[in-house]
């Protein structure tokens, strides 16, 4: 097991394969991480595991009330994708999104509706275009509604400082703080990604009639 804490509260190294059974006894918090959890990968939730650990027991030393770590979004269909796309598109043209060329393909769609966003996404998939982390996997959302801002920031410290392999490549979450969607809730992106996550490959052509 490769675990190390540089503080007393920040855990920084997590090795792929490392659960919450092999942390010490007196450092576990029953339920720690809650919500869609069958859905993570294993290097997601084992990191996400460590991080809530550390919340929890940061909490319960220093707060009267104690959050947990609730997913509210895992893996995401390509039909609710849509949906989000078609509401951005109308509030700012999906600014927020990281993969601007997917973007313009959308922007490209006479009169977009949902449908002819869903079949455009699905498009994009079998070119490796994506615009979301969620549709691979590779995304996980937290929910924020009514903790505090302290913690919300306790929070995003304790999962970006985690540390985890992948093939024995280290990687470390990349958080977000977000209030749009599906209401404020951290985004947490896991490299590896597996494909470019800026880019819309144009192997071939494609239309929404």
């Amino acid at each position: 097991m490769k675990l190390l804490s540089v503080s007393k509260y920040f855990l920084v190294v997590l090795a792929l394969g490392v659960s919450s059974s092999a942390l010490p006894e007196e450092s576990k918090c029953n339920n720690a991480v809650t919500g869609k959890v069958e859905l993570l990968p294993k290097d997601i939730l084992e990191t996400l595991m460590v991080a809530a650990d550390a919340f929890c027991e940061i909490q319960k030393e220093k707060f009267t009330t104690s959050y947990k770590v609730r997913i509210t979004g895992t893996i995401r269909s390509i039909g609710d994708q849509a949906r989000y796309i078609d509401q951005c598109l109308k509030r700012d043209k999906c600014r927020i999104y990281e993969n601007q060329q997917a973007v313009q393909e959308y922007l490209s769609i006479p009169n977009p509706t949902p449908k002819k966003l869903e079949a455009k996404i699905k498009d994009q998939l079998t070119r490796k275009c994506f615009i979301s982390k969620h549709l691979s996997n590779r995304a996980v959302d937290i929910g924020t509604r009514n903790m505090p801002q302290d913690r919300i920031a306790l929070l995003a410290k304790l999962i970006g400082d985690t540390e985890y392999y992948v093939a024995g490549k280290k990687y470390r979450p990349i958080v977000i703080n977000r209030s749009h969607g599906t209401g404020p809730h951290l985004h947490i992106n896991f490299e590896p990604y597996y494909f470019d996550p800026s880019s819309c490959p144009k192997d071939h052509s494609f239309t929404t009639e």
